[in-house]
């Protein structure tokens, strides 16, 4: 598939994945950032000095770009992409943070992010595996906080909840399944959402956190659901390009 092919297979991918509730966006003017204040389970307090949150700039420099990574077709998001995400809304309080991905405002909010688009198998005539990448930076304690969160829905939410997404569409989640987390970052977690509607969707996340730097990864197969992923390499690829870029800003 030539280059400009290949871009045109992204943008339908996008716009099947839009078409699903599940933009996410920036966030950047949405939330009070914050916290309960609760400790973080299983995750003694650290010692070490706080690293430092990248700035817009710096995370532009730290995301993977087209080009990059062998077997994916990576794209930048517009603007216009980003901000279709909307407020996205739960039935049920507990499962907000989970909700929450399926728009553009996320409690804490991010100080910046930069979001990707990916597709994979775009040798193939059928659209194989398509996600987005979002990288964000956080403030004090808020990209402890958003895993926090996230982790405690992800259990709290395993039979489902009544949702709406950015454009106030019925998005409800039939289930929440926990899966096996990657060994990145400071910590990492990974779960599904099984789509309630007669797509049937499924749509894995990963989400790593590397210092005051949140990386959330989804991935969905629209030809066959049972095949959705966010690929390894990816999660690999793009944590490593993050924690050099914050290696190289503390230094």
């Amino acid at each position: 598939m030539n280059e400009s092919g290949a871009k045109r297979t992204i943008g339908a991918a996008i716009a099947a994945v839009a078409a699903l509730g599940l933009m996410t966006g920036c966030g950047s003017d949405s939330g009070d950032g914050k916290s309960d204040g609760a400790k973080q389970d299983d995750k003694p307090a650290s010692t070490a000095p706080a690293a430092k949150a990248l700035s817009a700039s710096a995370l532009e420099r730290a995301t993977l770009a087209s080009g990059e990574l062998k077997g994916f077709e990576i794209q930048k998001m517009t603007d216009k992409e980003i901000s279709e995400g909307g407020s996205a809304k739960s039935g049920k309080a507990e499962c907000q943070p989970l909700a929450a991905l399926m728009g553009s405002q996320y409690d804490p909010a991010p100080k910046a992010s930069v979001h990707r688009s990916y597709a994979t198998d775009l040798s193939k005539a059928k659209i194989g595996g398509i996600g987005l990448i979002r990288v964000s930076s956080y403030g004090p304690g808020d990209a402890e906080q958003t895993i926090k969160d996230l982790r405690e829905a992800a259990t709290a939410c395993q039979g489902g909840f009544a949702a709406k997404d950015g454009s106030g569409e019925k998005s409800d989640v039939k289930k929440v399944e926990q899966l096996e987390a990657p060994k990145a970052g400071d910590e990492a977690l990974a779960f599904s959402l099984h789509d309630a509607s007669e797509n049937k969707a499924v749509i894995k996340f990963t989400v790593v956190r590397s210092g005051p730097q949140l990386m959330v990864f989804f991935g969905t197969n629209i030809s066959d659901p049972t095949k959705s992923e966010v690929p390894a390499a990816l999660v690999d690829a793009q944590v490593a390009k993050v924690e050099k870029a914050a290696r190289g800003a503390a230094s």
